[in-house]
């Protein structure tokens, strides 16, 4: 591991002295002495680009290209760029904690799987705004990486064309996969940006695609509109506090402290007169409307079916 610190941190001096010559021979564009040792520059950061790939296999290593290309703008606000980056990075966490521990509901990561899934800096190149992220993986002897399956999924998530798709997502890998990849797409788009993102794995296979910005937003979108509604039936016993047979509304609660409060369904019937206030047993139907991009949770509740209980009536509807 030694050899490839070594590896990484020449690297990073070299595109450093790309950068900088880059930087004085756009302000002296005729300087013939600045174009030559830039030249000679990039000519060497490239062969120690290619010593550090080499190197990053023998070691394990799994690298990333990380590039923002700006749509409306050759600026970068740092705001924008860092949570780009962050929101990439627990994309990555949540899908490799899939693999580790299994689908999660919510966007939460434990301390292994963050560890485990950590993105290091390596260094930045030029060309739009590009970074270079290095992940340490393991191969077994069959050479199996532990990153390589959430490599692969990284790039199926990102294959959302409705909410359809949404939901398929959610119910193989979890609710918070989902919600991450609203963060990252929703983030980009935001702010301007196409993303170029490409892993060479340590077994030699490329992965990567350039996502304009406008997918981006379309997949932010989609994400949006989808939710994940889930129907529960429920027989409960306690008291109708009201009721409007003409508006079709209701309110009723229970001795426990659950408040329903919804609509009277389409088939709404009872046992006899309804009296308020009074002790029923009645048939409520739940529906939880999970929103993907948001975590929230919406539930509104429709009365089925109202039997009178023993308590004798105050008030006939």
């Amino acid at each position: 591991m030694s050899d490839y610190s070594y590896v990484a941190d020449r690297a990073r001096q070299a595109f450093s002295s790309v950068a900088r010559l880059e930087g004085e021979f756009a302000r002296d564009p005729g300087n013939f002495s600045l174009q030559i040792n830039l030249t000679s520059a990039k000519r060497m950061a490239e062969k120690i680009r290619h010593d550090l790939m080499r190197t990053a296999a023998m070691n394990g290593v799994e690298v990333c290209r990380y590039r923002l290309i700006p749509r409306f703008s050759d600026g970068y606000a740092l705001a924008a760029v860092a949570k780009s980056l962050l929101t990439y990075q627990g994309l990555f966490s949540q899908i490799y904690d899939v693999f580790k521990s299994g689908k999660k509901e919510r966007a939460r990561l434990g301390l292994e799987a963050i560890e485990e899934s950590q993105l290091d800096f390596g260094y930045s190149f030029s060309g739009s705004l590009g970074v270079v992220l290095l992940a340490k993986g393991e191969r077994d002897i069959l050479s199996m990486g532990k990153l390589d399956a959430p490599i692969d999924a990284l790039y199926q998530v990102l294959d959302v064309s409705s909410t359809d798709d949404v939901r398929d997502i959610a119910q193989s890998m979890g609710n918070a996969v989902v919600k991450r990849v609203y963060d990252w797409s929703s983030t980009n788009a935001e702010s301007g940006f196409a993303t170029d993102v490409k892993w060479q794995r340590s077994d030699g296979k490329l992965k990567g695609q350039v996502v304009e910005q406008e997918r981006l937003q379309d997949i932010a979108k989609i994400i949006d509109a989808a939710s994940d509604v889930r129907e529960r039936h429920l027989d409960v016993h306690g008291t109708l506090v009201g009721i409007d047979t003409v508006t079709r509304v209701f309110h009723f609660v229970v001795s426990n402290g659950a408040d329903y409060r919804g609509r009277l369904s389409n088939e709404f019937g009872s046992d006899g007169n309804i009296v308020v206030p009074r002790i029923y047993k009645a048939k409520i139907t739940e529906y939880k409307s999970y929103k993907f991009a948001t975590e929230k949770i919406e539930a509104r509740y429709v009365l089925d079916f109202l039997r009178s209980s023993d308590i004798g009536p105050t008030q006939t509807i």
